[in-house]
Formats: C-alpha cells, sequence, structure tokens
C-alpha cells in the first residue's frame, strides 16, 4: 500500500492513528472484529454471531444518521486497519456526545493506541463540532479502557450497576465524562500540538 493509498480520504489524523470516514464496503474487516470472543469480552457487541450483510446493514443506518460521526482507524505508519471509533448521538441543543471504540486488531493492544484514539475524537469534539460534553460507558473490569481513558483526561461520574451480563456474571458499567471546561485551556493546548494538521 502506498502513501497515497494509506491517506485517501483520511478526514482525522494523529501521531500514531488515521480515521476516516466509515462506509459499508468495510463490512468484511469488522465482522471478524465483532465475533471475536477476546475483543468484545467486555461489551454488548459479540452476543450474538453477524454476519458481513448485518454489519454492512449496521453500518448504512449509522452512516446515514448525521447524529453519528463514525471512524474505521487505521495504523498510520502501515495502514494497517485496526478498529473502529466514533461520536454517537450528538446532540445539538445539551451539545454533548456518547465516544465509542473497538480497537479489534489485537496485535495493537497495550501500545498506547486507545489512548490516542481516545484523544483524537475529543479533541475532534471540542474543537471542531463544539461540544460541552463527550461521555462513554465501561465496564468495571475492562482495566485497559478504564486505563485509557484517565490518561485522556475522563472522570467517572457514576456506576451502573450489574448493567452487562457476559461471561456468566453481571458487570457493572461506569460511566465517566470530559467536560469543556475541564478541557480548555490545558488538555486542549496539548492537543492542538499534536492534532493540529487534520483536525
Amino acid at each position: 500500500m502506498t502513501t497515497a493509498d494509506r491517506d485517501a480520504g483520511v478526514f482525522l489524523e494523529g501521531e500514531r492513528v488515521t480515521l476516516r470516514p466509515l462506509a459499508v464496503t468495510d463490512a468484511a474487516v469488522l465482522a471478524p472484529w465483532m465475533n471475536d470472543a477476546v475483543v468484545t469480552e467486555f461489551m454488548f457487541t459479540g452476543q450474538r454471531p453477524v454476519t458481513i450483510e448485518q454489519v454492512a446493514e449496521s453500518i448504512r443506518a449509522q452512516t446515514a444518521d448525521a447524529a453519528h460521526a463514525v471512524f474505521l482507524v487505521g495504523d498510520r505508519s502501515t495502514g494497517v486497519l485496526i478498529g473502529t471509533a466514533g461520536l454517537y448521538d450528538i446532540h445539538p441543543t445539551a451539545r454533548k456526545a456518547e465516544f465509542r471504540v473497538l480497537l479489534g486488531a489485537r496485535e495493537f493492544w497495550n501500545k498506547g493506541y486507545g489512548t490516542e484514539i481516545t484523544e483524537l475524537l475529543t479533541f475532534y469534539g471540542f474543537d471542531r463540532l463544539n461540544l460541552n460534553k463527550v461521555w462513554l460507558g465501561v465496564t468495571d473490569d475492562n482495566l485497559r479502557g478504564l486505563r485509557a481513558y484517565q490518561k485522556a483526561g475522563y472522570r467517572e461520574e457514576g456506576r451502573l450497576r450489574q448493567e452487562l451480563y457476559r461471561n456468566s456474571r453481571y458487570y457493572d458499567a461506569i460511566r465517566m465524562s470530559l467536560l469543556r471546561d475541564e478541557y480548555y485551556p490545558d488538555i486542549h493546548a496539548i492537543h492542538v500540538k499534536r492534532f493540529w494538521r487534520q483536525a
């Protein structure tokens, strides 16, 4: 893959990742991740098997809804596709959105990619979409996710008890968020230096 091929359609760019709009044709890439019990261990996704056609229909619905900004994530240096991420239910009055990420390529785990994806989309949400709040939900046993979100500046704001059933047990869901006045000026100043090129 050439650099030109890799950069085609890139909408946001971090130090290590690129984000381009998610397309229906990406369903074949996503389906194996969504059927991987390890990838989806702490998620609602993965409770039932999905086909490429079902994933394509889900992508079609997400990308047709202007309240969502959903991306396919690639490794910037190699062009390898590693996951999906987005801001969902972008609310124009409350100026808030839900952040979601699925890092499907397991070989990229525990290397800081999740943190950078979170930071890049947080920057996009505040800097370009003028949001007041970005929030997310994470299972209490998902220690990798919790670390990534905390590094990105998110704070716990509540707990939903026994919210998710997987792996023969119930998990609490922790709700975390970052407010605009917590993001500016300090975190934003750091992110501008890292992400201003594309966002």
